[in-house]
Order: C-alpha cells, then sequence, then structure tokens
C-alpha cells in the first residue's frame, strides 16, 4: 500500500505543475468519498466505507470536452461476530475482521454542460485498472487476495465555480472491476470536493 499511496503523491503533484504551468486549461480537484459496496464487495463487506479520497485532472479539450485521469483511494472495513466461516474446504470459528482496499487508476472524459455558468453540470466515463487488496483475519489467521482488475467507472456531477479559480464538486461514481482471483467487485461513491480552475 505504500507504494500505491506513493504514486498517487507523485501523480498528484505531476498534475498540479502541469495544471498551473497550462494557464487556462486545466483543472485539479481532491475529493472525500463515501463509498457502499455492491454485489460481491457488498456481500463480504455491508458496512459503508468513510475512509475515501481521490484526485481528478482534467485537461479541456474544448469548451464542453474534458479529459484526464482519476486516482483513489477507499478502505472498507467490517467485524463480523464470532461464528463458523468456511473458506474453500476449510471451516474456522472465531470473530473475523474484514479489510478491503480499492485504488482505482483511470484515463476519463467528461462532457460538461454549460461550460460558461457558475453551475456546470457534468457526465463522465472512466477505464483503467483497479488494484483490490481483501484481508480477512481471524485469531492468528490471515487471508489475502490482492488482484489488479479492468475497471470502468460512470460518473455525474456538477461544479460549481465560487471563483474565477476554484469552485466545488458534488460527483456520484459507479466503480466495477473485473477480472483476477475475485469476483466483480462494485461500490457506488458520493464524492465532495475542491476544484481548482482555470478558465
Amino acid at each position: 500500500m505504500k507504494k500505491i499511496i506513493a504514486i498517487i503523491i507523485f501523480c498528484s503533484m505531476l498534475g498540479v505543475t502541469h495544471l498551473f504551468g497550462q494557464q487556462g486549461v486545466g483543472q485539479l480537484a481532491f475529493n472525500y468519498d463515501m463509498s457502499f459496496g455492491t454485489g460481491n464487495l457488498g456481500e463480504y463487506i455491508s458496512a459503508g466505507s468513510f475512509r475515501g479520497m481521490s484526485v481528478q485532472y482534467r485537461y479541456s479539450a474544448t469548451d464542453n470536452l474534458l479529459v484526464g485521469f482519476d486516482l483513489g483511494w477507499n478502505v472498507f472495513y467490517e467485524k463480523r461476530e464470532y461464528d463458523t466461516y468456511t473458506v474453500g474446504t476449510q471451516s474456522l470459528s472465531g470473530v473475523q475482521y474484514r479489510y478491503q482496499n480499492q485504488v482505482p487508476l483511470l484515463f476519463t472524459v467528461d462532457y460538461m454542460f454549460m461550460a460558461d455558468s457558475d453551475f456546470r453540470p457534468y457526465i463522465g466515463l472512466g477505464i483503467g485498472t483497479m488494484y483490490s487488496e481483501r484481508s480477512t483475519q481471524m485469531g492468528i489467521w490471515t487471508l489475502e487476495e490482492d488482484p489488479w482488475q479492468f475497471a470502468l467507472k460512470p460518473e455525474f456531477g456538477m461544479l460549481y465555480a465560487v471563483t474565477p479559480g476554484t469552485g466545488l464538486k458534488l460527483g456520484f461514481k459507479y466503480y466495477t472491476g473485473m477480472g483476477g482471483e475475485l469476483d466483480t467487485q462494485g461500490y457506488f461513491t458520493i464524492s465532495v470536493g475542491m476544484a481548482f480552475i482555470i478558465n
């Protein structure tokens, strides 16, 4: 996980340099993410994740079309009470602690409506990869799975320009990771953040 965090910070710094080095064409947003697992992830951990963040960089290809990348990190956690749990052909009894880290790395395309307005709704699509790190801890035993999966992320939201250079951002995203040793991993995210905009 330390390597992934270092990559996220490094890429974010590159984004800041490019944003302020190319005035008039960039947007960088830092978001707090609240996520809720669906499908296999939701069955494994039913509790929502309130430990999440994402960094989004967008470059204005036209007035309405934005291209860029997303980097994110969400931590899901749940404590399961004493019970008998079966994994494959083995059954163990005890209290379970379940953790799952999701790290999406995506290239994105967004379409922004009303680009000249202070209130700017948008829709977008991200495509790339997602790292899933699943850890099940029970007593002295730990089971781990950590595949990279092909990922898709539809998104819609709004950007509200507070000043000519900053804005508030609200986004609704759905991440889907497919392939690897885990079944399809999906989660819905509500994202609230601050965007730095160069008009």
